[in-house]
């Protein structure tokens, strides 16, 4: 299925750039041995977060690029052994975090976190995060 963009989104699509995400609540699809560190990147991700980026009027705990970053290298505080393990989590909350805009066309692929959880997810966790 080939997607049609309209010619004026095309011709401006060079000048977008990700900005920021507000944390949102959201179903997180996790399998579950991965489950179990979901709490600590939902804590992590609130405490990179900057609150009210964009002013007061919009408010929100929005994550840019360098608190994603940041959120990124959260597994390399834990044991070797744990490491892929909340690896997986991360990315399945940014994937999470981010769905809506994943689904826009042409606006924002999430390559990264689609090759992190190639498992199926007829098996898996879905834990709701309330903000």
């Amino acid at each position: 299925m080939t997607i049609r963009e309209h010619p004026e989104l095309q011709s401006n699509l060079s000048d977008l750039r990700f900005c920021a995400f507000a944390l949102a609540d959201c179903v997180v699809h996790l399998e579950p041995r991965s489950a179990k560190y979901l709490r600590a990147v939902h804590r992590t991700a609130l405490e990179l977060a900057v609150p009210n980026l964009f002013g007061f009027e919009i408010g929100g705990f929005w994550l840019t690029s360098d608190e994603i970053n940041q959120l990124r290298k959260l597994p390399d505080c834990y044991p070797a052994n744990e490491v892929a393990l909340v690896r997986i989590a991360v990315e399945a909350f940014l994937l999470a975090q981010t769905e809506d805009l994943i689904q826009l066309p042409g606006i924002f692929h999430h390559s990264e976190t689609s090759s992190a959880i190639g498992h199926s997810l007829s098996n898996d966790l879905k834990a709701t995060l309330p903000l």
